[in-house]
């Protein structure tokens, strides 16, 4: 009787979903804390700040043009960093479980974003605002810390992908991405993942051809 009653009103997917919430923001202490050690005060400053949302696949979390106004960490799912010129898209990077992403740019200068963000997948996300995260840094004793190192990072992570870019051949670096994110990779649409290794979808045929070979 008391099952029954708990999924009359929808306890037990409540319950479920703040299961599944609480298990997301312990990934993301995990990966925040290999970047720079904080204290329990902080975590919990930092922590309800984080807001949770889905997003479905295709579905665009900023445009070109506009300003960003959330830093988000990427729970489940694949998004895609993009630029538009000249009527073709340019794939600049792939976003896959547990990063943080965003149009760094344009949230940290408050310009408009020269950059897309899209999700490829349906996607699972816990995002901070920026009026949120300008306030944590004036609670949080390791707030600017643990910020500044973040950003650091994330430029780090798109020099060592230029550098790789230019030093590696797109099959090289096609296999990498297979053989961290092999399952996820499957998920990218063709055409946008050879727009992000610089060639040709059929040259990225050849490529997948051989691999299976």
């Amino acid at each position: 009787m008391m099952w029954d009653f708990f999924h009359t009103f929808g306890f037990h997917k409540l319950f479920r979903n703040w299961k599944m919430k609480k298990l997301f923001k312990k990934q993301i202490r995990g990966f925040l804390s290999s970047i720079v050690p904080f204290s329990d005060k902080d975590w919990a400053l930092f922590d309800k700040r984080l807001a949770y949302k889905e997003y479905e696949k295709n579905e665009l979390l900023l445009r070109a043009g506009e300003t960003e106004n959330f830093i988000y960490f990427l729970v489940d799912g694949v998004t895609r960093i993009f630029q538009l010129k000249n009527d073709m898209e340019y794939t600049l990077r792939f976003n896959f479980p547990i990063t943080p992403f965003n149009s760094y740019a344009s949230f940290i200068s408050r310009t408009p974003s020269l950059i897309n963000v899209e999700a490829l997948t349906d996607i699972k996300v816990l995002r901070m605002s920026y009026n949120d995260m300008q306030s944590l840094y004036d609670e949080a004793d390791g707030a600017d810390r643990m910020g500044r190192r973040m950003i650091e990072l994330l430029y780090v992570q798109r020099e060592i992908k230029e550098l790789q870019m230019h030093s590696k051949t797109a099959e090289d670096y096609y296999y990498e991405l297979v053989k961290t994110n092999k399952q996820l990779v499957d998920q990218i649409p063709q055409k946008y993942l050879a727009s992000y290794l610089g060639i040709t979808p059929e040259s990225l045929s050849r490529i997948k051809k051989k691999s299976r070979n």
